[in-house]
């Protein structure tokens, strides 16, 4: 089997890329694309070891966590495609209404108990009714005070009034992912726009909320979209960066998608360290289908710094001592009390 031929040039310009980035420089969509287009295996190595020692320069050794609990499931009347929980396909997931403070309480504590310091209650649904919103605020008030968990929501658009309130009672960070390019993003969803958004992270920027924003790889983009969505994800520098590949669910228009190459995603996220060198880039949904315990490692070697463990909103994931186990092989220091969330 003959083997692509390493470019003469690239050594060099990944290198100069790396001392830029590392100097405070920031690479430009072309570079970005340069990056992309490499094809042997020695060249793609380099840029793994490359984003692994940007994320060792501007993160550090300890490895950023986090668990969810999916507190309102299947009622969700937007068309996302890849989306089991929109109500517009037959997926078959649970339906359910708001968990009560409890429950969620108890699911918390397990999260804790396992040593993870990062916990996000996520609801389905573009926003909450006032009733809601109040059970959501009293959840967050019994998980400040029951637990040392850092608190994070995705619950949805909420008005400047609601932030506000929730950062009072614990909550830190906001999770709200673009999922894609601007230019793909008409093909995945048509109940609301890119421009929306959008207009969330500028809206919790405003408001000095945390953000956790990324996206999906695998629904049909083009390497292009791809770099499009990190730069789209630049202006509003996100703390967190979760990287989810699509795990085709049974009922949506995306059941059939054809699975990601695990090389091609691992180059992605190598270079999203490149344009996001302090960002938390975490493996999250689809990480365990698509790239398995072997890739997940070469990820954590080669740009990202933490995982979504345990389950996602409608699909399981490995045992949390098995994802402790795939980032102690990365090189990580996880320890029983374990790992601590930027």
């Amino acid at each position: 089997m003959f083997r692509d031929p390493i470019d003469p040039s690239i050594v060099p310009f990944v290198r100069e890329m790396k001392e830029k980035v590392l100097a405070g420089g920031e690479v430009t969509f072309d570079e970005a694309l340069r990056l992309a287009k490499v094809s042997s295996p020695e060249e793609i190595d380099l840029i793994l070891a490359s984003a692994h020692e940007l994320t060792l320069h501007f993160r550090s050794s300890k490895p950023d966590l986090c668990a969810l609990v999916n507190a309102k499931s299947y009622l969700c009347g937007e068309d996302c495609k890849f989306c089991s929980q929109s109500a517009r396909y037959e997926t078959g997931v649970s339906r359910y209404p708001l968990m009560s403070p409890e429950k969620i309480l108890e699911a918390a504590q397990q999260c804790e108990a396992a040593g993870i310091k990062s916990f996000c209650i996520v609801t389905s649904g573009e926003t909450l009714n006032d009733r809601e919103f109040e059970q959501v605020r009293e959840t967050f008030r019994i998980l400040s005070e029951e637990t040392d968990l850092c608190l994070d929501g995705s619950l949805g658009n909420l008005t400047t009034g609601q932030i506000a309130e929730l950062r009072k009672v614990g909550m830190r960070r906001f999770n709200h992912n673009l999922q894609c390019s601007r230019e793909f993003y008409p093909k995945i969803v048509s109940t609301h726009t890119y421009d929306e958004r959008m207009e969330t992270l500028d809206f919790l920027k405003t408001n000095d909320v945390e953000i956790c924003s990324g996206g999906i790889f695998g629904l049909g983009e083009s390497t292009e979209d791809r770099l499009r969505l990190a730069f789209e994800l630049k202006k509003h520098e996100p703390h967190c960066l979760p990287v989810n590949i699509l795990n085709p669910r049974p009922g949506t228009p995306l059941e059939k998608q054809s699975p990601i190459d695990p090389v091609d995603a691992l180059k992605m996220i190598a270079i999203y360290r490149f344009i996001h060198p302090r960002a938390n880039i975490k493996l999250a949904g689809g990480k365990e289908l698509n790239l398995g315990a072997f890739y997940q490692a070469k990820a954590l070697k080669g740009g990202a710094n933490g995982l979504v463990v345990g389950g996602y909103l409608t699909t399981r994931g490995n045992p949390v001592a098995e994802d402790l186990k795939i980032l102690k092989r990365a090189g990580y220091t996880v320890k029983s009390e374990p790992v601590t969330a930027a």
